[in-house]
């Protein structure tokens, strides 16, 4: 779903975008704070307040915290750590139906959603690859991988700890590298084709043309970049953690369309398309927001408490909203009307 205006961008973010040029340049930390001479990244959920009130809905357990959250259909997968495992579950209004358990790496990554229905899971040695009916296959032998997507034609994607984008055919054999980023901490791939990847220890975001050797267009994404997510086709939204704001961008190339204030250290970000809106999450408040982007602005539209320590967030194809705690608290889930927007 494209932005419908675009009346305000952030130019300061949209003058720092640069060009990383072939391998054996200084490095992206390197260019960018030379720049702007401030030390700015490496964002991390902040502690939430010690009490939660979650407003309406179901709150159901899990076993232990929760650090992700995938919704595919009506069905959504819980990345838990008690032991490390995706709990899948069909979801029915506020109702949690559990259906199956994948055991995880215990050094699994997050889990994200590939394009192709399926969900995959980093680790030490290469990629979980699980079916939304809980299926499961490793593809091993990879060395460490830090993110992991799947393109538009089927290749594997996979982030390495040095700052790489590894293009990979499907089974997962290499063909081909990009370099120039410090860290792979995300790689979302649009419904285009378009590739970004992000960087949170220097806080970048950046275009991945997986026939050259690097990295960009890139972005310095707000102050402290927290997490991804996808809004409509060619739209991804950022939490700025540490500056307190929303940025959307367009992708193909990456570019900077909308940065606004939000509630205190905004981590988990999930579009709405039932809704049409954004929602996010506040580990500093304990609450969610919906934010709507059609004016270009951003203009919240509901603010929900939620369960403590919010630090994952999905919305499933009807509706319900998902808030996982990765402080023991379980999962919220509900199902938000929304006011309609003054005129």
């Amino acid at each position: 779903m494209p932005l419908r205006a675009h009346r305000r961008t952030a130019v300061a973010a949209a003058v720092l975008c640069l060009v990383v040029g072939l391998a054996g340049c200084a490095s992206t930390t390197g260019q960018l704070e030379d720049y702007t001479g401030i030390e700015q990244g490496n964002a991390s959920p902040a502690s939430a307040p010690s009490t939660a009130d979650p407003e309406g809905g179901e709150v159901v357990p899990a076993p232990g915290s929760v650090s992700a959250l995938v919704a595919v259909g009506d069905r959504v997968l819980a990345q838990v750590d008690g032991p490390p495992a995706l709990e899948i579950a069909r979801v029915e209004g506020t109702r949690w139906i559990p259906e199956a358990t994948v055991e995880l790496p215990a050094d699994a990554g997050t889990a994200t959603a590939a394009l192709d229905g399926t969900v995959l899971v980093p680790y030490g040695d290469g990629v979980v690859v699980v079916s939304p009916d809980g299926d499961s296959r490793e593809i091993a032998g990879l060395g460490p991988v830090t993110a992991a997507a799947v393109t538009t034609d089927g290749r594997l994607l996979t982030g390495a700890p040095g700052g790489e984008v590894v293009v990979r055919d499907s089974d997962g054999a290499e063909q081909h590298r990009v370099r120039g980023l410090t860290s792979v901490d995300r790689i979302s791939v649009a419904r285009d084709g378009s590739v970004t990847a992000f960087s949170r220890p220097d806080t970048v975001i950046a275009s991945i043309d997986l026939d050259e050797s690097g990295a960009g267009p890139l972005l310095r994404a707000g102050r402290g970049a927290g997490m991804l997510g996808e809004y409509g086709d060619v739209t991804i939204v950022a939490s700025d953690t540490v500056g307190d704001t929303l940025l959307v961008y367009s992708t193909s190339p990456i570019r900077l369309h909308q940065q606004f204030p939000v509630a205190a250290a905004p981590w988990a970000v999930a579009g709405d398309p039932t809704r049409d809106v954004v929602w996010v999450t506040s580990t500093g408040t304990n609450t969610i927001q919906a934010y709507d982007l059609g004016d270009g602005t951003g203009v919240r539209r509901a603010e929900i408490a939620t369960v403590r320590q919010p630090d994952s967030l999905v919305v499933t194809e009807s509706g319900t909203v998902v808030v996982g705690s990765a402080d023991g608290a379980g999962l919220h889930l509900v199902r938000p009307e929304l006011p309609e927007p003054s005129s």
